[in-house]
């Protein structure tokens, strides 16, 4: 049976973080609690400001604004074994008058992996999703009141072999995107995701997708800042 995760906005980048099921290389990362207790569990990222998706069709550019993005996780304490279990999304317009319902299908996804990845002046550390992914798909229904059309179904996911890679940022890294917020925090940066072929799309559906966003990024439920290291 389909498990559905459904979102009302297109941040299909902020879905696609943990959504893969191809074979991952071996991670070369631990990931810890502050005391540096190995941990294996559930992670939850939580937007914090705004999280936008564009994309450009024969409609034009067409940009989704979301205030409350929420995706739930699993992972190993080696920076393996990631899974996407839950995924809520709410708050959101588009620059066409309307709104966008995302459908993740079949969840839990599967894959991908942390690895430690430090770069002078900004992230400590990656998460990347592998590609192509077969598995990975995700539905967006828009509402474009704007331009006469009151309904859009289009089908995303990854079908290049550029993968999609999440920034991390240690919650004491001084060069995190939102200093005030006083955790660990994920960034995506025009990551983008691809129209599928099938279903046959809709030649109005933009062929790719990308995302920004900045993420608080914590253990669940505990709230827990984690560490992760070589």
């Amino acid at each position: 049976m389909k498990k559905f995760g459904r979102l009302a906005l297109p941040t299909l980048g902020a879905s696609a973080l943990v959504i893969a099921s191809a074979t991952a290389a071996l991670a070369s990362a631990t990931i810890t609690t502050v005391d540096g207790t190995p941990y294996t569990g559930e992670v939850r990222a939580t937007n914090i400001g705004n999280v936008t998706l564009t994309g450009v069709s024969s409609l034009g550019p067409i940009i989704t604004t979301c205030t409350n993005a929420t995706l739930d996780a699993y992972i190993e304490s080696d920076g393996t074994g990631g899974e996407l279990r839950d995924v809520v999304l709410s708050g959101c317009t588009n620059n066409r008058g309307g709104t966008t319902t995302i459908t993740a299908i079949d969840l839990p996804y599967s894959g991908g992996q942390v690895d430690y990845a430090p770069v002078a002046g900004g992230r400590d550390s990656k998460l990347t999703i592998f590609a192509p992914n077969p598995k990975a798909h995700v539905q967006a229904v828009l509402t474009l009141p704007a331009l006469g059309i009151p309904s859009l179904t289009c089908h995303y996911g990854l079908t290049t072999s550029t993968p999609l890679v999440l920034d991390l940022f240690a919650y004491d890294n001084a060069n995190k995107p939102v200093p005030s917020n006083p955790h660990g925090q994920g960034q995506l940066l025009g990551q983008s995701l691809q129209r599928l072929p099938d279903p046959t799309p809709d030649s109005r559906c933009p062929t790719s997708v990308s995302a920004n966003g900045s993420f608080q990024v914590v253990a669940h439920p505990s709230g827990q800042d984690l560490v992760v290291g070589p």
